[in-house]
């Protein structure tokens, strides 16, 4: 009887620590349903930066080049070439890229400026265009979900575009889209912001001005 009861006890310890271990290796679930993601490793050259990712089985590698005067961002599933987007950029730190989680999608992101900071005496007008990426779980395809020449803009003939995360002190970070004269300074404040979230019902990202 006795070693019956040792035998019982043994089991339930064996059971308790599983479950223990089970627990701690879970994910954490994704604050706000949205997470912006860190790269599994990153590459930095003069004219290049490449990220990889991990999602499933598969390896995602996202890459901003500058080329001439166009920055181009590209992305590859494993060593397909799935999407390219490229605007005009004079050099690479005018182009910014990552990746990020919202409704339990993957999403990349990619904003590029002309100019980024300050605007000189006699410096042309600054513009930008950024847009959200992601594989269709409806399709399989992989698309431009948002596009910031879709949005309004009050401030057309001079302005930066941002596309990345945002967070108020008692608020979940989320991602937005922001428009602003000088919006990369010290003082630069968006004309406009939108607050973006990715609805998978619908399989789109819905919006609200802020």
């Amino acid at each position: 009887m006795k070693k019956y009861q040792m035998f019982l006890l043994l089991i339930l310890s064996i059971a308790v620590l599983t479950a223990a271990v089970t627990a701690s290796a879970a994910l954490p679930p994704v604050s706000g349903a949205q997470l912006i993601l860190k790269p599994l490793r990153t590459e930095q050259g003069s004219d290049v930066r490449r990220a990889y990712y991990q999602v499933g089985g598969t390896e995602i590698k996202a890459t901003l080049a500058q080329m001439g005067t166009q920055l181009h961002f590209t992305l590859w599933e494993g060593k397909q070439n799935v999407f390219h987007f490229s605007a005009p950029a004079s050099r690479l730190g005018l182009g910014s890229a990552g990746a990020f989680m919202s409704d339990g999608h993957l999403f990349f992101y990619c904003s590029i400026n002309t100019r980024a900071g300050w605007r000189p005496p006699g410096a042309p007008p600054a513009s930008g265009r950024g847009v959200i990426v992601g594989k269709s779980p409806v399709d399989g395809a992989w698309r431009i979900y948002v596009d910031s020449s879709d949005y309004y803009n009050p401030v057309p003939d001079d302005f930066q575009v941002y596309i990345g995360s945002v967070q108020h002190s008692a608020d979940h970070p989320y991602i937005a889209l922001a428009f602003g004269r000088e919006l990369y300074t010290d003082t630069g404040r968006p004309a406009v912001r939108y607050r973006l979230a990715y609805h998978a019902d619908t399989d789109q990202f819905a919006y609200e001005e802020e």
